[in-house]
């Protein structure tokens, strides 16, 4: 702001205040030659210290019109704040120049600046982008890293007198930067309560509402793109700023997007750790996903329903653009009367409302949309030539299958590696019935690769479910997996190997897996490929939740701890080494012993 064009000093006591701050509650000081200065917490500004937005506030506390003399200038701001000050609950004061960060919307023409009697003036600005850039300054980083827990922390203004003196306002105002811990305490014996995977990064969100990450490429994980994983640590580290407020987690590509007990979306890693040019955050922090409020439930990494049923979606996966403004959800507006399941593939997303009818969108290049072309298309198309309702979809990586109400399963994208399972059908850009296929309630697909569960709890799959020889990877046509039984609870894709968990058994023993082993992610000793399901030993106790990255496999045991096996050269198992390992390996968590 305008530093020379400010004639006349503003003097107040700005008092202590709760925090946050609703609706017009501003901290008021005491009225100085009419007029009555102010702070305050913009209402609905977020919890973290990214999104904590500011308010100074004057007004005209008289009957008479009272005036703010400034000097002529061609554009000044109506104040003259020059320093925000920080400090920390350790004591730590931080100063920071405001300069002309303030709101675009309260610059006036020129001075001096009249005030009706009862009128008030505002200027906003962030903390933000009064701190600056964190990954090039150390004070800045020193400060963000002190904010990373949740804390009280107390703020004040400088203002210039008529002499171009600063003035320090002797009062404070008072807020927690952080989300207030929630109430649910720690289940007893409990450790994890959800675990996922994407890419070479797993995800654990702890039963105190905690998410802990870990790979090659943890979310939330500080460091520039140059880094080496000598430079990173290891060992799962804590997302501090959403410590205790966690409900949900998903991970894609790297990619972790956690929902809070509030229904507000954050999401951390992948193109965000390295993206402070384009969305102004510092890396490794947690960024907010604006206009999604009251969510739900997450579908992967991309979208979310909210508390009416409709469907909200923001992209994450591609590259970045040039805007500077942050994350922003979109409303499918056509998502009435609610989504009952939301599949994400490689770059395409189809979603499947209440009614029975199915939506697609993204890439197309395959005719994985199910739309009769094979061109791109942005927003929600419906998969048309479909005979009846549906009950269950997948998306695989450049596929799709979706199980109908009479029990048919119908497939459509590309079936190089029969993931189709239309024998040598290479692709089709329309749903095709899969034939032999009955009975069917629900389906999963992966990486060129498809299962399906029929009425009596049978999995049969088909794609590319092997790599090596002497298998040639392919089941174009489907084919049940007897192995595992009737009593499939669950099926996991990695990259070229695929875990299911079961049910109805006593003991150890309820992990099965098969595909590609070179590093034991199917949890085979050998390095070679396998051809039929084989129990992955070692878990203490039975698994509860599976997931998968590329090369590695986790699981959730019914003593709440976390375990992973395969490859682990950049940590993806958890344990604080680089050791790869065909048996579970227990991911290094507080809470587990």
């Amino acid at each position: 702001m305008q530093r020379a064009c400010v004639s006349w000093l503003l003097g107040a006591l700005i008092m202590l205040v709760a925090s946050p701050a609703a609706a017009d509650d501003v901290a008021w000081g005491k009225p100085v030659k009419g007029v009555q200065l102010g702070l305050a917490i913009v209402p609905n500004s977020g919890p973290l210290p990214t999104e904590l937005e500011l308010e100074a506030v004057a007004r005209n506390v008289t009957s008479e019109p009272q005036q703010i003399p400034v000097q002529v200038c061609s554009t000044v701001h109506w104040t003259a704040f020059t320093q925000l000050h920080v400090r920390t609950a350790s004591g730590r004061v931080f100063s920071y120049p405001i300069d002309e960060l303030g709101d675009v919307a309260d610059l006036h023409p020129h001075g001096p600046v009249n005030l009706a009697p009862g009128e008030m003036l505002r200027e906003r600005f962030s903390l933000k982008r009064v701190v600056g850039r964190p990954t090039e300054n150390p004070k800045d980083a020193e400060l963000w890293n002190l904010l990373e827990t949740p804390q009280q922390v107390e703020l004040w203004m400088e203002l210039v007198g008529g002499a171009g003196v600063p003035r320090r306002l002797s009062g404070h105002l008072k807020h927690r930067l952080g989300l207030p811990p929630t109430k649910a305490p720690v289940q007893a014996g409990r450790c994890v309560s959800q675990i996922a995977a994407g890419g070479s990064s797993a995800c654990a969100l702890l039963r105190d509402g905690t998410p802990w990450c870990w790979g090659s490429h943890p979310p939330g994980a500080r460091g520039t793109e140059g880094d080496t994983q000598d430079k990173r640590e290891l060992s799962p580290q804590p997302l501090r700023l959403l410590a205790g407020n966690a409900v949900e987690l998903s991970v894609a590509l790297d990619i972790a997007c956690v929902r809070t007990f509030t229904g507000a979306g954050y999401c951390a890693g992948g193109n965000l750790d390295f993206s402070e040019a384009a969305y102004g955050e510092p890396g490794g922090h947690p960024v907010r996903i604006q206009r999604l409020e009251g969510a739900a439930e997450l579908y992967g990494a991309q979208c979310a329903r909210v508390t009416d049923g409709s469907l909200a979606c923001w992209s994450l996966l591609g590259p970045l653009t040039s805007s500077t403004d942050g994350l922003f959800a979109t409303r499918w507006e056509e998502s009435t009367p609610g989504v009952a399941q939301v599949a994400t593939g490689g770059g395409f997303t189809c979603a499947l409302r209440r009614d029975g009818t199915l939506w697609c969108w993204g890439a197309n290049e395959s005719g994985q949309l199910g739309a009769g072309d094979v061109t791109p298309h942005p927003g929600p198309t419906r998969v048309s030539k479909l005979p009846l309702e549906v009950v269950s979809v997948a998306a695989g990586t450049s596929h799709a299958c979706a199980a109908l109400r009479d029990g048919s399963l119908w497939c459509w994208g590309r079936s190089e590696y029969g993931a189709l399972g239309q024998g040598d059908v290479r692709s089709s850009s329309v749903p095709i019935p899969i034939s032999g296929m009955s009975e069917v309630v629900r389906v999963a697909a992966g990486v060129d690769k498809t299962c399906a569960w029929k009425k009596d709890g049978s999995l049969w799959c088909f794609g590319e479910l092997l790599e090596e020889e002497p298998f040639p990877a392919l089941a174009r046509v489907p084919v049940e997996m007897k192995e595992l039984g009737h009593h499939v609870e669950e099926v996991v894709f990695g990259f070229r190997h695929t875990c299911a968990r079961i049910s109805g058994e006593g003991g150890e023993g309820n992990v099965l897996c098969w595909g590609e082993n070179t590093e034991g992610q199917s949890g085979s000793a050998k390095p070679s490929a396998l051809s039929s399901p084989l129990r992955v030993s070692g878990l203490k106790g039975q698994a509860v939740a599976l997931a998968a990255g590329d090369r590695f496999t986790c699981a959730i045991t019914t003593d709440g701890s976390a375990w992973c096996w395969g490859i682990g050269t950049e940590g993806q198992l958890g344990t604080g080494r680089k050791d790869s390992s065909a048996r579970p390996m227990r991911v290094r968590l507080p809470c587990s012993g």
